[in-house]
């Protein structure tokens, strides 16, 4: 367990620079770019849209796995690094011989080369104001947990489906009230007592989520996950609800971070007999069964910024996989406004990457104007029968929306 200490460094803005290539990687031949905070790739289908969205959050959880044992031995061997990123996102027919995938952000740059099975790291100045995001693929299947009632008991395997699953489960239980999807005149609420989700319709009538028509089925997974994710997610963490995939990297992890607070800073052996003073307890922290001693009030203010840095959630890394499924146009732009307005509130510094096939989607997004946006579409290569990346620049992006859905019968035009 660990014990509850106050935060007392707000969260801050976090909108750190990504780069992401990828070579030979199921459809797509290249893709080199720069990510913003607010993402949209559209493309044909069996175009790479998917390997781009999947492989980009991978990147982030292998970021974040590094980040949190301040080592990258665990994708170090042979072609661990690949290995777990088809297990994951179900890519075994994608691999080829010379796929490359390489990441960079502010904090550090990896890269792995599977011609050679070898995985190359560094890390960067910026190493330790990482701030711990949780990371969401939230899958096109998503509605599964509405049509299989059931789902909870049925074996999987360890996949992007199987966390979406346990992640709404979460999100779920947190609904003991009702609340509203959207401006739909819709609500919804998980009984705990029947262990069924409950949704409550325009007219009052009431019906279990497996009920729910295909776009309701499709919707309130993912919106009440996402309305989980940036409002009771940040509401009821506490270093006492943290968990740990390990609970000798919450140690190890601690130690480090300790460690680091001290830099600079000569350290005695404070502690006799399994005693510290009065002035020593006020600049410890628990963690566990440990208590971590602070040699003075600076090593304490570090050590604590680092504890609420690497154990507590600052903001979220979405990766959501077309949204529109099901539901009617303007239902699609509402979902949009909402988005943009969570994910563009300067205190969290949220991150959001979608691939979508909807016109709406991708036009709802150019109106709303988000900060820091970015447009990618996949294209053919003439005559390889692969697909590569592009961007759209500021000018092409206008151009997008004063045309409609051009970019979706004449990409050619915008082929960089």
């Amino acid at each position: 367990m660990i014990k509850e200490e106050k935060c007392i460094f707000a969260a801050v803005n976090h909108s750190a620079m990504k780069r992401l290539k990828i070579r030979n990687l199921g459809p797509l031949s290249a893709a080199d770019v720069d990510l913003g905070q607010v993402n949209v790739i559209v493309g044909m289908q069996s175009s790479g849209k998917s390997c781009v969205l999947k492989t980009a959050c991978y990147c982030s959880w292998v970021e974040k796995r590094i980040e949190l044992t301040q080592s990258s031995s665990e994708f170090e061997e042979g072609s661990r690094f690949l290995d777990i990123l088809v297990n994951y996102h179900k890519m075994k027919g994608f691999i080829w011989p010379d796929t490359y995938i390489s990441y960079e952000s502010d904090y550090m740059g990896f890269s792995y080369d599977h011609s050679e099975q070898k995985f190359t790291f560094f890390w960067k100045e910026k190493q330790w104001d990482y701030q711990r995001p949780k990371v969401s693929y939230i899958p096109s299947d998503r509605n599964l947990v509405a049509t299989i009632p059931t789902w909870s008991k049925l074996t999987l395997e360890n996949d992007n489906l199987l966390d979406f699953m346990t992640d709404w489960d979460i999100a779920r239980k947190s609904m003991d009230t009702s609340s509203e999807v959207l401006n739909l005149k819709m609500s919804y609420h998980y009984d705990s007592l029947s262990n069924k989700d409950i949704v409550v319709l325009p007219n009052d009538k009431t019906i279990q989520l497996s009920e729910g028509s295909s776009g309701i089925q499709s919707l309130v997974p993912m919106f009440m996950h996402l309305h989980y994710l940036f409002g009771k997610q940040h509401e009821k963490q506490s270093l006492t609800a943290m968990s740990f995939e390990k609970k000798n990297e919450a140690i190890n992890l601690a130690s480090k971070l300790h460690q680091k607070a001290h830099e600079g800073i000569q350290t005695t052996d404070r502690i006799e007999n399994g005693k510290v003073t009065l002035s020593e307890q006020n600049r410890s922290v628990v963690l566990g069964t440990t208590m971590y001693v602070c040699e003075n009030q600076l090593a304490y203010e570090r050590f604590t910024k680092l504890v609420n840095q690497f154990l507590l959630v600052n903001h979220n890394e979405i990766f959501l996989e077309e949204p529109e499924d099901n539901l009617f146009p303007p239902t699609q732009c509402q979902l949009v406004d909402w988005l943009v307005d969570n994910v563009s509130d300067s205190d969290k510094g949220d991150f959001l990457f979608v691939a979508t096939h909807s016109p709406y989607v991708l036009n709802q997004f150019i109106k709303d104007k988000p900060k820091d946006f970015r447009i990618f579409f996949t294209h053919p290569i003439q005559k390889s029968g692969q697909y590569a990346l592009s961007s759209l620049t500021e000018e092409d992006i206008q151009d997008v929306y004063y045309n409609g859905v051009d970019l979706f019968f004449n990409f050619e035009a915008y082929e960089n």
